[in-house]
């Protein structure tokens, strides 16, 4: 007995090397971006790069201390003026309209034209998202009820924010993209399940049920907008948006850092700034949007190192589809002049 266990022992020892172990490797997406589990983007207002990260920038402490856990991106720009052109082209990719450029004040026309079959009929990040089985949602703090908006009978949009009054306070229809999509507004159960107020993202996050994309904005006080003072009189711009970050930001990250996740901390445009770069603009252009500067968190990314590559919005909507291993590129996602931000993550 004894020499039948010492032969099989010695059995094993010769075979156990011949099964290969299984390895645990990085998954990777489409231009090398590594797989991501979540993806949240913060994105506030109206701030130029000299003003929110700048070297003699004193109004957001908590914004730049986080700079030493992820990668500032230094030449990032937006993609034009005014709001709605960059919510729209940070989450279709499609070229500066006419319509955005004056902030969709007429919410049915916009929405029309942004559904244009020659721009993919309306097509988003939400629908490559859907299709691909990933969730999604927008969280729209001040937004009264899911999928609020504008109604085509509202010649001017009553949801413009800077304001005390019912029924939108300080919510903004042209700080929320998702609602000038009509594949999504088209369908109201779709729409209210997705596009929500912001009072529901910490139950999700406590729970365990962040999406796998979130796209989170503030209301007009809190995102930087009203400067110096919001509305109702209280102290807005960018230390305002610092304490917001200050408030909401914490978890969320350390949520993301557990589960394969990254966060992106960006300004829609800069003000008094028409710079621009890379494929965003008009037909593929380079955009004017102004330098607004990108900062990006995740286990995946180095941390307290800075990118000079030029980016811009589009090239962080064609970075978040590759994280989501989706290799068709949405609009001016496809241009030429558009890059993923593959070296984001190369030196991790």
């Amino acid at each position: 007995m004894r020499f039948k266990r010492v032969l099989l022992a010695a059995l094993l020892f010769v075979l156990l090397p011949l099964t290969p172990r299984p390895r645990v490797l990085a998954a990777s997406g489409p231009e090398g971006i590594p797989r991501l589990q979540h993806v949240a983007i913060i994105v506030l207002e109206n701030t130029s790069y000299a003003a929110a990260w700048g070297a003699g920038s004193t109004a957001a402490p908590y914004l730049n201390s986080l700079r030493r856990s992820g990668t500032l991106l230094t030449q990032y720009f937006a993609t034009a003026h005014n709001s709605a052109t960059d919510y729209i082209s940070l989450t279709s990719g499609q070229s500066p309209d006419p319509l955005t450029s004056t902030d969709c004040i007429n919410w049915f026309l916009c929405m029309g034209a942004l559904s244009n079959p020659a721009v993919s009929g309306g097509a988003s990040i939400a629908d490559q998202l859907e299709h691909a089985r990933y969730s999604w949602k927008g969280y729209m703090e001040d937004m009264p009820a899911p999928c609020t908006h504008a109604q085509p009978t509202d010649l001017t949009d009553p949801y413009q924010g800077n304001s005390t009054k019912p029924p939108g306070h300080n919510y903004a229809d042209r700080h929320n993209p998702f609602i000038y999509y009509a594949p999504i507004t088209s369908n109201s159960a779709r729409c209210a399940a997705h596009v929500v107020p912001f009072t529901q993202f910490a139950p999700d996050l406590t729970s365990g049920r962040l999406p796998n994309y979130s796209f989170i904005v503030p209301n007009t006080c809190e995102d930087g907008h009203d400067t110096p003072r919001c509305a109702d009189g209280s102290p807005g711009g960018l230390p305002t948006a610092d304490r917001w970050l200050h408030q909401h930001v914490p978890a969320l990250l350390s949520y993301l850092m557990r589960n394969r996740g990254m966060l992106a901390i960006t300004f829609d445009e800069a003000s008094g700034d028409s710079s621009g770069c890379c494929g965003g603009g008009v037909g593929g252009a380079p955009g004017f949007g102004g330098r607004v500067g990108l900062l990006a968190l995740s286990p995946s990314i180095a941390a307290g190192r800075q990118i000079a590559t030029p980016y811009d919005h589009v090239s962080l909507l064609r970075t978040v589809e590759d994280a989501f291993g989706i290799t068709a590129h949405l609009n001016n996602a496809s241009a030429p002049s558009e890059h993923a931000m593959t070296n984001l993550f190369a030196s991790h």
